[in-house]
């Protein structure tokens, strides 16, 4: 979606139901927002078009399926040359522990979002395969003690 593309209320309505759950037949969306179930079908293939709606997925709890341990690490790329960068971001990109990776501002150039099954899976993470990732300078890890929030929901209906 770009810039200039504006969401009327009924895709904003579209979408807060289809982020609630997503598995909801157009039956019960069309109902939940008000509209017909063709306006509704018409609507949501339009939003899956424009790319507004990525995709559909089960949401798993990560420590119910094995993965109790959640650590975000800062990282400082070797900055010789932009292939130091793409380098670095192809191994995130291949790594299956890593969740989440972000360029960014400030004092470390990327954070990620990594996930174990143990402390023991993660210290192996840090310690071995992290430190093959290419061009690392340095990194960071902190563990997550407590989740207080996760959503990936969202807020459409601001206005």
């Amino acid at each position: 979606m770009t810039e200039t593309t504006m969401l009327e209320k009924q895709d904003k309505n579209i979408l807060s139901q289809l982020q609630s759950n997503g598995r909801m037949s157009m039956v019960d969306l069309a109902k939940e927002t008000h509209m017909s179930e063709s306006t509704c079908l018409r609507r949501t293939k339009s939003l899956e078009e424009k790319g507004v709606i990525k995709g559909y997925s089960a949401v798993l709890d990560a420590e119910e399926a094995g993965f109790g341990v959640l650590a975000f690490v800062q990282v400082s790329i070797d900055q010789k040359n932009e292939a130091a960068f793409d380098k670095f971001k192809l191994a995130v990109i291949e790594h299956p522990l890593i969740l989440e990776c972000y360029s960014l501002s400030g004092a470390y150039d990327h954070l990620m979002k990594v996930v174990a099954r143990s402390n023991k899976e993660l210290s192996r993470f840090i310690l071995k395969e992290l430190r093959s990732f290419p061009e690392i300078k340095e990194a960071q890890t902190l563990f997550v003690l407590d989740q207080v929030k996760h959503t990936s929901a969202l807020p459409v209906d601001l206005d």
